[in-house]
């Protein structure tokens, strides 16, 4: 997942030079993408997919609870929803 994150800020050539790298390195990677440092492009405004509306997945395997709740969130129609009375 921290690659996906990775790909996001940097790229996905900056993703595959480091895909090997441990944790702690990747997580530099994007927090110098986000704040502009140590050579690295500033990148302005971005979340990760759970928190962006909608919400989304890295991985099909699940577990985000944003994107499970916003799948089972469901809108009535027009037709199904009670006519107000006029005052």
């Amino acid at each position: 997942m921290l690659t996906a994150l990775v790909a996001e800020v940097g790229g996905a050539e900056v993703a595959a030079a480091n895909a090997k790298e441990k944790g702690a390195t990747l997580k530099a990677i994007v927090r110098d993408h986000l704040h502009g440092t140590n050579g690295r492009t500033k990148v302005e405004g971005w979340v990760p997919k759970w928190i962006a509306f909608p919400p989304a997945a890295y991985t099909a395997r699940g577990g985000v609870g944003t994107v499970t709740a916003h799948g089972e969130l469901t809108v009535p129609e027009a037709e199904d929803r009670p006519q107000r009375e006029a005052a």
